[in-house]
């Protein structure tokens, strides 16, 4: 058997052409392409070699679970059963091949391999199933974009493709949080809450799209993304000053410089009285590394 499967492998070709010329009788290498497990051996055979049993082949390659050469063996082999390697692809499940099957092979059942599509959260494929394959559901469709929490892939869903629910598309863009996708969702989406849109992109507290958002989206709240961008700049400013405050006070502990550091007591003391959590927790890290600081 080992020695089958390494002329199998070595010589595919010579293979068939022995089984064309009645070297090797049809059943016979049938059987070994399907113990060897190959799909695309099993392809192949089915395939070129005329008079194969497209019954069995198509068994031996649902049995390999290999999405790609299922979709091929739907495509290419004629009297192949469609409806068992629909399921077959479902169960894989592979987004790419659910999706070609969808697109290319006729007699499908659009709903099973839609609710696959969605299964797989794989929001490039659930986009182009929207976009490509007659008779989708796009109420459903919408949903399962929705859940992948795509931000490029909502966007475009809602810019593209016709009958998506617009508001249940701006609520999946706000909860993303994507300061670019949120205002090209404001930009370019005829229907979409401005004002809603306006109080998401200021969350973000990104201060370079809350100034495109100003300018572009007509309805915008002009004069409150122009406070809030001002005000976020002056938080990112303090922010580097106060980080690099931090790192001279981290140095002078390091150096043990305590004498310098008395002399600016107040200044590096301020630098602990502020909202930012997660500095101070970085700091008391490093205080807590000096155990000398007790020696003031």
């Amino acid at each position: 058997m080992n020695d089958i499967k390494e002329f199998l492998q070595e010589d595919f070709k010579g293979f068939l052409k022995l089984v064309e010329l009645g070297v090797i009788d049809k059943e016979t290498g049938m059987k070994a392409v399907i113990n060897s497990k190959s799909s695309r051996f099993i392809y192949y055979f089915a395939r070129d070699i005329k008079g194969s049993n497209i019954e069995k082949l198509t068994d031996a390659i649902i049995g390999t679970k290999n999405a790609e050469y299922i979709y091929y063996f739907a495509r290419d082999i004629k009297g192949a059963n469609i409806e068992k390697l629909e399921n077959a692809i479902i169960e894989t499940p592979d987004a790419e091949y659910i999706y070609y099957f969808a697109r290319n092979i006729k007699g499908t059942n659009v709903e099973k391999l839609e609710n696959a599509i969605i299964r797989t959260q794989n929001a490039e494929y659930i986009y182009l199933f929207a976009i490509d394959i007659k008779g989708a559901n796009i109420e459903k469709l919408t949903d399962g974009i929705i859940e992948t929490q795509d931000a490029r892939y909502i966007y475009l869903f809602a810019k593209n493709i016709k009958g998506a629910n617009v508001e249940k598309l701006t609520d999946a863009i706000i909860k993303t949080q994507d300061a670019g996708y949120i205002y090209y969702f404001a930009k370019d989406i005829k229907g979409a809450n401005i004002e809603e849109l306006t109080d998401a992109i200021i969350k973000t507290q990104d201060a370079y799209y809350m100034q495109f958002f100003a300018i572009d989206i007509k309805g915008a709240n002009i004069k409150k993304l122009q406070d809030e961008s001002d005000k976020t700049k002056k938080e990112i400013k303090k922010t580097k000053e106060k980080k690099s405050e931090l790192k001279i006070l981290k140095q002078l502990l390091e150096e043990k410089k305590y004498e310098e550091i008395l002399n600016n007591k107040e200044k590096y003391s301020q630098l602990f009285i502020d909202d930012n959590q997660s500095t101070n927790k970085e700091m008391s890290r490093s205080l807590n590394r000096n155990n000398n600081v007790s020696d003031f």
